[in-house]
């Protein structure tokens, strides 16, 4: 059998041993199919800032990890991309910035792919004044207030 996907549709072909007597044969037939098949299909999307079903907050690589554990309730915003240097990412607490602040700060950190707080606290400041500061926050899946 071989498979190849494109944009989410799915294409696939049996390659039996009945058929090809060998599986020898079945290999190079599967492999000229596939061959063919990337020359009728358009190229593969890339995967870098593709939104998916699994996301929740309603930007890629910006995610919420809610702690409401017996001792206490506390919220961060998280940004990670693929290369990014620190291995959970970057993260912003609700609690310190207030939850559309951590969200934004979080946003910054994931679109100019920075762990440098110093840098998008900086924009932030210059970011609350701008239209894309609201329709981000219009993006914002989940609120933690």
């Amino acid at each position: 059998m071989a498979r190849i996907s494109r944009n989410g549709e799915k294409y696939q072909e049996n390659f039996t041993l009945k058929e090809y007597k060998t599986w020898k044969a079945a290999q190079a037939a599967a492999d000229k199919w596939v061959v063919m098949m990337k020359k009728k299909l358009p190229p593969p999307a890339a995967r870098k800032n593709r939104m998916t079903k699994r996301n929740a907050s309603g930007v890629v690589g910006v995610w919420a990890f809610l702690d409401d554990s017996k001792t206490n309730t506390y919220c961060r915003w998280y940004a990670r991309w693929p290369g990014c240097p620190n291995r959970g990412g970057v993260s912003f607490s609700a609690d310190r910035l207030g939850d559309d602040d951590a969200f934004i700060c979080a946003y910054l950190a994931r679109i100019n792919e920075t762990v440098d707080r110093e840098r998008i606290m900086k924009k932030l400041s210059s970011f609350r004044k701008t239209k894309k500061y609201k329709e981000v926050l219009k993006q914002k899946a989940v609120s933690f207030e």
